[in-house]
């Protein structure tokens, strides 16, 4: 057992161990990171934040390039040119810049700047925050690839840093430029506008509103569903076009006009705030950049040829190129047709039923693999824009027809197929206007009315 003297002295311990801890906790380690924060922020290069930066100064030893940033958060390109900047490789030079550290300070005597690089610098970039403005040369590349010397105008110390000479090297005025030509956002797009120098497609969203669930109907030069994915594609496309390169010189730019083959196609993206418009040109030779024109102010911008065969020109390209005219869902009964025998299913309570069997067990699933695959039959090749003339495709009569009949009554599906040869088959439905051919693969997957009974 414990005696008293060694009870307290156990005590006595105890309250200097938590006296010691109480200290350590509130004195020791409070002063050690307050410390740690000093020597951390004493090795910063600059002292800034992004946030407050209103304006940047990038000298090469070719270019001076002055940009500036509105209260919007918007950059200008203010020299040598006026135009839009890029906000995204401007955030990386100040990213970059504000995250550097002092490795290590350049203190030996008789140093001069030249001997790093820093007379004349790669680079100098000049950074404003208020009415402040600071100064940083860069030079020639430290021990390590992912160091550069430095000189702070403020105080004129020589640094080695923790910059990266691939943050810094190699830009350019076309660096800083916007290269977005159109600036929004497919989700707000309401109309879209296609016109070529032959005719003009015009699409208009439809009333289930933005999204991918929305859709989208042609109003000219047809009244027709659209392909929504393929319009959402289109949309994307033309957001995603960046330029490689600009005419900016009215001149020079009047001078490509003159020599460049008429417009290959004119966009339009109607959003409820604005319009967004392009015109794009082929190339004028094979190996040539295509081009792209916004406005009589804007530059004419260089894209990459492959751009153009991303854009559709024809009604066909956008059309939802599905034949069958009817959802799935929506099928009460379903008359097949052939030239030798012809059965009818019945759907009722999500169960299909074949004519004249109802009591007769059905094969589900080969049903509901038939009409998914029926009504998602798309359109291959355009034949005809209109039905003028089917026999001469044995369409009319068709060696094969599938109608459609919704709960009331309503006939608002039908296919209708003929002529098959090479994989393909005639065909005509009711979701699209015209003539086309198939894959004649829906010929081997239909299902005669004996195969559709399941055994007992």
């Amino acid at each position: 057992m414990l005696s008293m003297t060694d009870f307290r002295t156990t005590i006595f311990l105890a309250i200097i161990f938590l006296a010691l801890g109480a200290y350590v906790s509130t004195i020791e380690i409070p002063s050690m990171e307050a410390e740690t924060a000093q020597r951390v922020e004493a090795q910063r290069l600059l002292h800034f934040d992004y946030r407050d930066v209103t304006s940047l100064v990038y000298t090469t030893q070719t270019e001076r390039m002055a940009m500036s940033r509105d209260k919007r958060n918007r950059w200008q390109i203010v020299e040598p040119i006026e135009a839009r900047g890029d906000a995204r490789e401007i955030g990386k030079v100040l990213h970059a810049l504000e995250i550097g550290r002092i490795a290590r300070v350049i203190q030996e005597e008789g140093i001069t700047p030249g001997q790093y690089g820093l007379h004349p610098p790669r680079v100098t970039v000049a950074i404003t925050t208020g009415d402040t403005t600071e100064t940083l040369a860069l030079g020639d590349t430290g021990p390590l690839s992912s160091t550069l010397y430095a000189q702070r105008g403020s105080d004129e110390t020589i640094v080695l840093t923790t910059l990266s000479v691939s943050d810094f090297r190699q830009k350019t005025l076309s660096t800083f430029r916007l290269k977005d030509i159109l600036l929004f956002n497919p989700a707000d797009a309401e109309r879209l506008y296609l016109q070529t120098p032959d005719h003009t497609i015009t699409l208009q969203r439809g009333a289930k509103g933005h999204g991918p669930a929305s859709t989208w109907n042609f109003t000219t030069p047809i009244q027709a569903q659209a392909d929504h994915t393929a319009v959402g594609i289109v949309l994307t496309t033309l957001r995603d076009v960046t330029a490689t390169g600009f005419i900016d010189a009215p001149a020079d730019k009047q001078a490509l006009l003159d020599t460049l083959p008429a417009p290959w196609l004119t966009a339009t993206v109607q959003t409820k705030r604005k319009r967004h418009s392009v015109t794009f040109f082929p190339p004028v030779t094979a190996d040539d950049d295509a081009y792209a024109i916004t406005t009589a102010t804007d530059p004419v911008y260089r894209i990459p040829s492959g751009t153009l065969t991303q854009l559709p020109r024809e009604v066909f390209h956008l059309l939802d190129k599905r034949l069958f005219g009817m959802e799935g869902r929506d099928i009460a009964l379903l008359i097949v047709k052939t030239r030798d025998w012809q059965y009818t299913l019945i759907r009722q309570h999500g169960e299909w039923y074949l004519e004249g069997n109802e009591t007769g067990n059905v094969n589900q699933e080969k049903v509901s693999l038939f009409v998914s695959r029926l009504v998602d039959l798309p359109a291959e090749v355009s034949v005809s824009p209109t039905k003028h003339h089917p026999d001469r495709y044995d369409l009319a009569p068709p060696d094969l027809e599938i109608i459609g009949i919704d709960r009331k009554g309503r006939r608002r599906g039908r296919l209708a197929l003929g002529t098959r040869g090479k994989g393909l088959v005639y065909a005509m439905g009711t979701g699209l206007p015209g003539i086309y051919q198939a894959r004649s693969i829906i010929l081997t997957q239909l299902p005669s009315p004996e195969s559709l009974v399941a055994p007992e």
